[in-house]
């Protein structure tokens, strides 16, 4: 069964109040997506389509994301596929990588959901992505923890103490951290290895530093440290990733 066959039997077997695919291109700022049980992509938006820079949908339908992004991603994306088709139960606001196919990193806020056929039995799964840069964004000037963002986005490489973030907002550790979490959807302390990564990839696409001088200029206590950190978010090795995107 070709591609297009099987977006056809797919949306076939979804109730006619469930048509989620009537809203497809219709979510600005969103990027929508469902598969099936095997993790092949059978209905998206326009906006995901540009986004792997598919002009026909025809030629979409059907593919994996071991065909649209590095294994190491792509075997993430897989296991938390797996795991929403065999307990039913959704996967809500996670902050994680993508990568462009230039090896550019962006974060994007995600929900996944299952899909269910008329007997109630997942199908698939189907899910939206937002840039999560472009979320952060949206909180107010005047947001308890703005004062906190201001300081990690100027201080990053450096070290950064919970309890002084806490005190620049005015708040006990225990409040900062509930509502750092609460607006940025993750720990502060994660909030901040992230941006580090983020960074380091633009300094191993970029620059002729060594690892070990990466790591050390972007506040990781060793190499071995800012290694094991990049492989957990990114999914590979700094120097995979070197030799990949550079």
């Amino acid at each position: 069964m070709n591609g297009p066959a099987l977006r056809n039997a797919f949306l076939a077997a979804i109730p006619p109040e469930r048509s989620f695919h009537l809203l497809f291109n219709h979510l600005p700022g969103v990027l929508f997506f469902a598969k099936d049980r095997e993790g092949r992509l059978l209905a998206a938006n326009r906006a995901l389509l540009d986004l792997y820079g598919f002009r026909h949908e025809e030629d979409f339908w059907g593919v994996t994301d071991f065909e649209l992004l590095p294994r190491s991603l792509a075997e993430k994306f897989r296991e938390d596929d797996r795991r929403i088709v065999r307990t039913g139960v959704p996967m809500l606001e996670i902050v994680e990588l993508f990568l462009s196919r230039q090896g550019i990193p962006a974060w994007f806020l995600t929900n996944k959901l299952p899909v269910r056929n008329h007997e109630g039995e997942v199908i698939g799964v189907m899910g939206t992505i937002q840039d999560y840069e472009k979320q952060r964004e949206l909180l107010p000037a005047d947001s308890d923890i703005s004062p906190a963002l201001a300081h990690i986005r100027s201080n990053f490489h450096r070290e950064v103490v919970i309890p002084d973030l806490a005190k620049k907002c005015g708040l006990s550790v225990r409040q900062f951290e509930r509502k750092f979490k609460e607006h940025l959807k993750m720990p502060p302390q994660q909030y901040l290895i992230k941006m580090r990564v983020h960074a380091a990839c633009d300094e191993l696409r970029r620059s002729k530093k060594s690892i070990a001088d990466i790591a050390t200029d972007l506040g990781f206590y060793d190499q071995a440290a800012f290694s094991r950190q990049f492989r957990k978010h990114m999914g590979m090795t700094p120097l995979y990733y070197r030799k990949e995107y550079r």
